[in-house]
């Protein structure tokens, strides 16, 4: 309790040495200057209105309300404000992100803000021309007075408050510093709705981002199924190359070559995302591949493949034919990978509603936790599936591996 009690204090009179507060005041004395000009008009037209007035007429209160409006509409006159925006980080310590364009919307939330800088500005800005000589006046004459100086302070201003003025001088700079603290971080809130990004600015920036990981997580699924398969098939065929190219230099050859064929079929499909990384669009690149090319998958994957493919497959779209692809491609890599023995039986059935792929591994081996093997495809084939509004999982049971997707042919459709 005793530490709340003395934090309490701390935290009351912590803006008398921040810098914030005292930049935020230069930030208002800038706003008063703003208004000068604007107070110097309406002083101009209240002593055409009232010749008797005099001098008042500058600091008239009528006079500050009535060019409140004139400032709005000047405000709405001038080009976008980027000095505003700087002089709010600089000075006012607000963060926010500048709007992309100068539309109307745009316009009127900084006519707003330079409105609000002005008139709250001019406002402090009277005040402490008025309330930092007075505070000294109370402060040196009540320590006079204090101190039997002197009987009575001069007849500018007498009081009770003078009298105690050791106390109230400094009390009334106190207060000041206070409000210009409170004003400051007032508008240190404003500043992001005024100044910043509207909310159809940050909706359209958030779909940009939204998108934008869309389609690096895209491309990280291509790559990791292409390239990702593409290593495997080389390895395995590179390994049983080297065991038997003494005893069996046929194989071994037969292998090779499979290991060449593979790489290049990579290549090409490194060289496809690379040109959708880069928006390639030339249409020089060869079409993706899909259904059609499982038996060239199967026979290329270095697993002894049993295919079997039933329905329509020109029932499918495009991008359906695609991910269905990838996901068996995914599949085998992984029976490839994590199988006691490389054999898979792959079915492919098109239905009239949905399009079903199960992939079986007999004599498979569930990989052991925490390893990660297979961790990045697994996920990846259902978000492929999820694409098409469809499911992928994978499960394990004693002595088998099997992958279930389904895909709807109406979502496929859509898709495309």
């Amino acid at each position: 309790m005793n530490d709340r009690w003395h934090n309490g204090p701390v935290r009351l009179l912590a803006p008398l040495w921040s810098r914030a507060t005292y930049r935020g005041w230069v930030w208002m004395i800038l706003g008063g200057a703003l208004m000068m000009p604007f107070m110097m008009v309406g002083a101009v037209f209240y002593n055409w209105r009232h010749p008797q007035s005099g001098f008042d007429g500058v600091i008239h209160p009528t006079v500050y309300v009535g060019v409140i409006p004139l400032v709005a509409a000047v405000s709405l006159l001038l080009p976008d404000r980027e000095v505003e925006r700087t002089a709010a980080r600089r000075l006012l310590d607000a963060q926010f992100a500048s709007p992309d364009d100068g539309t109307w919307n745009t316009r009127w939330r900084t006519g707003c803000w330079f409105t609000l800088h002005a008139a709250i500005g001019g406002l402090l800005s009277g005040v402490t021309l008025a309330m930092v000589p007075f505070a000294a006046y109370l402060a040196y004459y009540g320590a006079l007075l204090a101190l039997g100086r002197i009987d009575r302070a001069p007849d500018l201003y007498w009081g009770w408050f003078v009298e105690w003025g050791a106390l109230t001088g400094p009390l009334l700079l106190v207060v000041l510093v206070a409000l210009i603290a409170a004003a400051t971080a007032g508008m240190r809130a404003l500043a992001p709705l005024l100044l910043g990004q509207s909310a159809a600015d940050r909706l359209a920036a958030s779909s940009a981002e939204s998108a934008r990981l869309a389609a690096r997580n895209r491309i990280a699924r291509e790559l990791h199924d292409s390239v990702g398969h593409a290593l495997s098939v080389v390895v395995v065929q590179s390994e049983a190359a080297a065991r038997l190219i003494e005893s069996d230099p046929a194989f071994a050859a037969k292998a090779m070559n499979a290991v060449g064929e593979t790489a290049r079929g990579a290549l090409a499909e490194l060289d496809a995302v690379i040109g959708a990384l880069r928006e390639d669009r030339d249409g020089a690149r060869g079409p993706q591949r899909d259904l059609a090319d499982l038996q060239a998958l199967a026979d290329e994957s270095g697993v002894e493949t049993d295919l079997q493919l039933t329905g329509d497959a020109d029932a499918l779209s495009r991008l359906a034919s695609r991910e269905i692809y990838r996901i068996v491609q995914e599949s085998l890599t992984n029976v490839l990978r994590h199988a006691d023995e490389p054999r898979a039986t792959v079915v492919v059935a098109v239905g009239e509603r949905e399009c079903t792929v199960t992939v079986t591994s007999p004599a498979a081996r569930r990989p052991r936790r925490g390893t990660g093997k297979g961790g990045r495809g697994l996920i990846g084939m259902a978000e492929r599936a999820a694409v098409l509004g469809g499911t992928a999982e994978a499960s394990w049971a004693p002595g088998r591996w099997t992958v279930l997707a389904a895909v709807p042919l109406e979502t496929g459709k859509a898709e495309e």
